[in-house]
C-alpha cells in the first residue's frame, strides 16, 4: 500500500461547527445559570452544587470555568455591568432639544433601574458592599456614574442651558426621577408612582423642574 492510498483511506475528520466554541458557550451557560441562582437567594444561598445542577453540568466543569464561587459572582457583576454601560452608550441624545432628550433618558433610566432583575441585583449588591466593595463599586462606575456621564455630555453641548457643572446637574436629575421610586419597591414593594401615567406624570414634572431652573433667561432689551 502506498502513501498515497494511506492518505486516501485515512478517515475524514468532522466538519467544524460554525458559531461559538464549545467551551465559550458552556462559560456563557453556566455565568447566566449563575446568574439566577445569585439572585433569586443571594450570594450566602447560593452554591456551586446548585449552579452546576440547574446548568445541567458537574461541579468540576463549574471550577474549571470559575476558580471559586468569589469569582463566579464577579463574573455576574461584571457581566451585568457591561450590559448596563452598553445600553446607555447606545442612546442617541445628539440633535433632541432638551425636553425630549430628558425625557428619554429619564424612561431608559426608571425601565432599567425599576425592573425586577435590577431591583434583586441592588439587594445583592448593597447586601454584599461591605465584604466585597469592588464589586459595589464596579456596578456604581458602569451604571449610575456612566449613565450621567452620558447626559452630562448632552447637556454640555446645549446652548440653550445655563449650566455651571453639568456632571452634577446630571447626578442630580436622574437622582430625581429615580429616588423615591426606586426606594419605594426596594423598601415598600411599590413605586411611588403606581402605574405608567402617574410615572409619565413624575417624569414630566421632573423635567420641568430641572429646565426651569437651567434655561437661560432672556435679559430684557
Amino acid at each position: 500500500m502506498t502513501a498515497r492510498t494511506k492518505r486516501t483511506n485515512s478517515p475524514t475528520p468532522p466538519p467544524r461547527r460554525r458559531g461559538r466554541p464549545a467551551d465559550a458557550r458552556k462559560h456563557a451557560d453556566i455565568l447566566a445559570v449563575a446568574m439566577d441562582v445569585f439572585l433569586e437567594g443571594g450570594y450566602h444561598a447560593a452554591s456551586m452544587d446548585a449552579i452546576a445542577a440547574r446548568a445541567k453540568v458537574s461541579k468540576i466543569t463549574v471550577y474549571a470555568h470559575f476558580s471559586s464561587k468569589q469569582a463566579l459572582f464577579s463574573a455576574i457583576i461584571a457581566e451585568l455591568a457591561g450590559r448596563l454601560t452598553g445600553a446607555f452608550q447606545r442612546m442617541t441624545l445628539a440633535g433632541l432639544p432638551p425636553e425630549k432628550a430628558l425625557r428619554q433618558m429619564a424612561r431608559a433610566y426608571l425601565d432599567l433601574a425599576l425592573a425586577p432583575r435590577s431591583l434583586a441585583l441592588h439587594r445583592l449588591v448593597v447586601a454584599e458592599a461591605a465584604r466585597q466593595p469592588q464589586l459595589g463599586r464596579l456596578i456604581h462606575r458602569h451604571g449610575p456614574v456612566a449613565i450621567a456621564a452620558t447626559l452630562a455630555e448632552y447637556l454640555k453641548a446645549q446652548p440653550s442651558l445655563r449650566i455651571a457643572n453639568p456632571d452634577l446637574a446630571a447626578q442630580q436629575f436622574l437622582g430625581m426621577v429615580l429616588a423615591q421610586n426606586q426606594l419605594g419597591l426596594l423598601l415598600a414593594g411599590k413605586p411611588a408612582a403606581k402605574s405608567k401615567a402617574a410615572l409619565d406624570a413624575a417624569i414630566d414634572h421632573a423635567v420641568e423642574l430641572f429646565l426651569n431652573g437651567c434655561l437661560k433667561r432672556r435679559t430684557p432689551a
